[in-house]
């Protein structure tokens, strides 16, 4: 039995099993549009929302209880048609886009992310392939970011799914 147990797992205590160490690969700093946390969070913000407002709205309307049934299955039904319309509008996705070159690019996205209202962020905190564009005052906090990784020959654009596809008819 070896005595070097950083590179050794045991299995049941009885034999050895040597795993080779590997390094995990760089991790990218955007997800893709899968179906993950943040897209679940999405979803469940929406349902939530809708769901407690159609029932507090329905009850009184109606003057029923709240804990009434009809209240409460309108509130889901309507919870699910707005957790899914909001999961559709305002998911995080990615565009990849083939460029030329990092500076080409960026003089060629700045038109279009202006005719959205986006400006560059100068932040020095970013790493160096990460560029960050947001609307100002109230826009802004409402609309959420667009970022955009630079790597050698592809741009990778990241925000909510109306931007992106408001910025693809653009481009």
């Amino acid at each position: 039995m070896s005595l070097d147990h950083s590179a050794t797992e045991f299995n049941n205590g009885c034999c050895e099993i040597e795993q080779p160490y590997t390094e995990r690969p760089h991790q990218p700093i955007m997800t893709g549009n899968r179906l993950g946390p943040e897209n679940s969070f999405t979803f469940l913000y929406y349902f939530g929302t809708t769901t407690l407002i159609t029932i507090v709205l329905a009850s009184m309307v109606l003057n029923l209880s709240p804990m009434n049934g009809l209240p409460n299955q309108l509130g889901l039904v309507m919870g699910l048609v707005g957790g899914t319309l909001g999961l559709y509008f305002n998911r995080s996705i990615t565009l990849k886009q083939p460029i030329k070159g990092h500076k080409v690019f960026l003089n060629q996205i700045s038109q279009p992310l202006a005719e959205l209202g986006y400006t560059q962020v100068d932040d020095d905190s970013l790493p160096a392939d990460l560029v960050l564009y947001s609307r100002s005052k109230l826009r802004g906090m409402l609309s959420g970011k667009i970022y955009i990784r630079l790597d050698a020959k592809t741009a990778y654009i990241t925000s909510r799914a109306v931007h992106i596809r408001g910025l693809k008819q653009k481009l």
